[in-house]
Formats: structure tokens, sequence, C-alpha cells
């Protein structure tokens, strides 16, 4: 199986260099934050990996889409003004550092949110039991030894 996926992988490089020519190289230069997340994670699924690069492809999608369509089109367009643009390089780097950030924060984000949601059903199960307690009294409580009983 990853035999076909390498075997897949040659494929398409080879349709993207004939197709888009020198915007292959520009590809190759515009997903280097992703190449790297490829190696850093270590993870067999490489979650990272696809989290940057989903924000690194979808922020090069703009420059890149308009040498696919002359590509496309069997136009020769002049891909050089985009390599000197540092603003399209600010932007594509950019979508690279939002999915870092999507790495690095959503799993304090989650934390935050799962224990809060915690918390709030401890507190309403606590109301529920005092609930219980004061309508059928002290005898179908079931106190632990470290924890006060609750007072009607």
């Amino acid at each position: 199986m990853k035999m076909l996926y390498k075997a897949l992988f040659v494929i398409v490089c080879i349709a993207l260099i004939l197709l888009l020519q020198l915007g292959f190289i520009f590809l190759i230069l515009a997903l280097m934050p992703s190449i790297v997340a490829y190696f850093i994670d270590t993870d067999p699924k490489r979650p990272s990996f696809k989290i940057v690069l989903a924000g690194n492809f979808s922020a090069s999608m703009p420059t890149l889409m308009p040498m696919i369509k002359s590509a496309l089109e069997l136009n020769h367009q002049d891909t050089s003004y985009v390599f000197q643009n540092p603003t399209a390089w600010m932007l594509i780097y950019m979508g690279a550092a939002a999915g870092w950030c999507l790495v690095f924060l959503c799993r304090y984000f989650a934390n935050i949110v799962v224990n809060m949601s915690a918390e709030f059903r401890i507190k309403s199960l606590q109301n529920q039991q005092e609930r219980l307690i004061k309508e059928w009294g002290k005898t179908i409580a079931q106190i632990s030894a470290n924890q006060d009983p609750v007072e009607e």
C-alpha cells in the first residue's frame, strides 16, 4: 500500500511539472512549511501535518489558480512576478502559521471546554442530589468518607 502511495505521488508530481512548469517550483516553495511539518510530525496518522498542509495549501491557492487556469488553456503565463511578490509569500506562510497555531492552541481550547462541561455536569448533579435529599431525607443519600453530609 505504501508503494502505491509513492507511485501515485510520483505520477502527480510529473503531471504537475508538465502542467505548471515554473509554477511547480512555486508550489514546492509555497508548501515548504508543510513538508517540514511532515518530517517533524511523529504520529503515524500525522494530524499536525494535515492541519498545516490545509492552512498552507488554502493560502497558496489564490496565487496558484491563475497558473493552473493558464496551463489548462495552454497559454504560457509569466510567473516570475509571483516569485517577486512579498505580499503573496507573506500570505502563503501566514496560512501555514495559522495551521501551526491551530495545532498548538486547539488542545488548550478543547481542555477548557471539556473542563467547563464537566464542572457544569458536576454542579448539576450536586444540585439534583441536594434536591432529592431535601425531598426524601438523608436516608437515601450515599455519602462517601471524604464528603460532608448535605444539610437539610
